[in-house]
């Protein structure tokens, strides 16, 4: 067993929109050790009480706000008055600053998903949320809430893609990485029909990217998806 004592830190935040400092915990990266990685990203850890997307979520105990670094860096005047009037008026304090479990990181997700639809937030953001709040409720063996966020996931990313606002939302997407990601939250859905076209736009950069990983993992997933498919319209025909 790690300590969490040592493996935890404490970071300094300012809240973007009371502009409080306040500190909340974070992982050293020394302290993991991955055992899988699911087809959708979610790691497994040997350790799960410090998987970082526990910590990814900054909840400020003054006003409330909750957000991410990835949410934009400074809030508009506007934001500022829909975030007072439907968060901050209403905000009991209370401190996220301490050792995160599974409920209390549920809880943080969804103040951080609220704040981020008040503050209309870039898609590939919201989408983020959605599919990091999904992989806790995987954690939880809660398959029904897993497949609720999953599908909120996947269709933020669809107009993330159509925006094109991931490439300022996520510093770690790039174009092929979320058409396999769109490809696998559909296959998961059992939407394989979007799945496999979602799959080939991805497996359509084979020539055009170094990120030949990504272009396997749709390959693979693109042949599983196809029998998948087959299997479910020979289910049907029996049926």
């Amino acid at each position: 067993m790690i300590d969490k004592i040592t493996a935890l830190y404490d970071k300094s935040c300012v809240c973007r929109h009371c502009q409080a400092t306040f500190s909340t915990k974070r992982i050293r990266s020394g302290a993991l050790t991955m055992i899988h990685r699911d087809s959708d990203f979610y790691t497994t850890f040997k350790e799960q009480s410090l998987n970082p997307i526990l910590y990814t979520v900054n909840v400020c105990p003054v006003c409330g706000f909750a957000f991410t670094d990835q949410f934009t860096s400074k809030l508009a005047p506007w934001q500022k008055q829909i975030v007072e009037e439907h968060i901050s008026s209403k905000w009991k304090p209370k401190n996220f600053d301490s050792i995160r479990r599974v409920p209390e990181a549920i809880v943080s997700y969804k103040l951080a998903i609220y704040a981020a639809e008040l503050t209309n937030q870039p898609h590939s953001v919201k989408a983020g949320l959605y599919l990091r709040l999904a992989w806790l409720y995987r954690s939880q063996a809660d398959l029904a809430q897993e497949l609720r966020f999953i599908a909120l996931a996947v269709e933020e990313y669809e107009e993330s893609y159509i925006h094109s606002d991931y490439r300022r939302g996520d510093k770690e997407m790039s174009e092929v990485k979320l058409l396999y990601l769109i490809g696998e939250l559909y296959r998961r859905l059992q939407k394989f029909d979007l799945a496999i076209k979602y799959f080939g736009k991805a497996l359509s950069f084979r020539n055009h990217t170094i990120e030949s990983g990504i272009i396997r993992m749709a390959h693979d997933q693109w042949q599983l998806t196809r029998e998948e498919f087959k299997e479910k319209k020979s289910e049907q025909k029996i049926g």
